[in-house]
Parts: structure tokens; C-alpha cells; sequence
């Protein structure tokens, strides 16, 4: 289990990658719009396709919510801290 101090690096880490102005911010959103234009545009025949571009927004999704933790995480780390 990681310590107080590797909590809040992580946290920190996350955040910054989360930051609206960040490289991997904008990748998932373009990922995303193109994952969602191909499940909304995919022909009724095309399941196979539809699944994949539904699971890898579901992917992003995860991802997403995995970076949120580690922030969330490093804020009750920095809580508990100050706490001493």
C-alpha cells in the first residue's frame, strides 16, 4: 500500500493529466467523439463495430474515473497529513 506522501505525488500526477488544457485531456476527447460518431453512425448490421466503439468510450470512461480516484485519494492523503 502506497504511503501518505506517494498518495499525494500521484494525486498531483492525475490532476495535472486531468487539467483541461493537458495533451491527454484533449486526446480522450477527440477519442471520444470519434468512438461516439462511429457507435451513432454504424449501420444496423454492424454489432461487431457498434460493441467495440461502445467499449472503448466505456475504456475512456474508466480511465477517467481511475485518474479522478488517485486525486480524490490525494486529497484525503493531504487531509490526514495536516492532521498529523
Amino acid at each position: 500500500m502506497a504511503n501518505l506522501h506517494d498518495t499525494l505525488e500521484l494525486g498531483r500526477a492525475a490532476e495535472e493529466l486531468l487539467a483541461p488544457d493537458s495533451v491527454l485531456t484533449e486526446a480522450l476527447k477527440e477519442l471520444q467523439e470519434r468512438y461516439t460518431n462511429d457507435w451513432k453512425n454504424s449501420k444496423v448490421n454492424e454489432v461487431e463495430q457498434r460493441e467495440k466503439a461502445y467499449m472503448a468510450i466505456i475504456a475512456i470512461e474508466d480511465l477517467k474515473t481511475q485518474l479522478q480516484t488517485y486525486t480524490d485519494r490525494a486529497m484525503y492523503a493531504q487531509r490526514q497529513m495536516q492532521r498529523g
